[in-house]
């Protein structure tokens, strides 16, 4: 969805970034990929760390964007609009993100779950892969934004 339908949509409002927000932010990533890989936790708790370094990284895409999401299901919301600043190379990490976030809210909400090694490496593997593209991003369109 584009930043404009879901502003229609009431799920964003508009936002100034900063770069202590966002530098804030990288710190969450780099702490959650680190617990991720930490293989003493269990698979679920290992999950749960990547998608939320997913996640704090979609968010920065969308606050440098000037946008924050709104309301409830704002997870839904980071993900949808990760493809309207990345662009449409962004859909398919997009949806597989968001079936990660289906994914730990079973493992959070529901029971704990068989979530396979497998699965936490993928999930660790595209948040560094985000991460990468992330960074690259705001070092094009918002360096100001960059932590020095």
């Amino acid at each position: 969805m584009s930043f404009d339908e879901l502003l229609r949509a009431r799920r964003l409002t508009h936002h100034e970034p900063n770069a202590s927000e966002i530098e804030a932010l990288l710190k969450r990533v780099q702490r959650d990929v680190h617990h991720a890989r930490v293989s003493s936790d269990s698979e679920d708790w290992r999950f749960i760390a990547a998608y939320s370094a997913a996640l704090a990284l979609a968010t920065i895409v969308v606050a440098a964007s000037g946008f924050r999401a709104r309301g409830a299901g704002h997870h839904v919301t980071i993900m949808a609009a990760l493809p309207a600043a990345l662009g449409d190379e962004a859909t398919e990490m997009a949806r597989y993100l968001n079936e990660c976030r289906d994914l730990r809210n079973a493992l959070l909400y529901d029971e704990p779950g068989p979530v396979t090694p497998e699965q936490v490496a993928r999930l660790i593997a595209e948040a560094e892969r985000l991460r990468e593209c992330v960074l690259a991003w705001l070092e094009e369109h918002h360096p100001d934004l960059l932590p020095e």
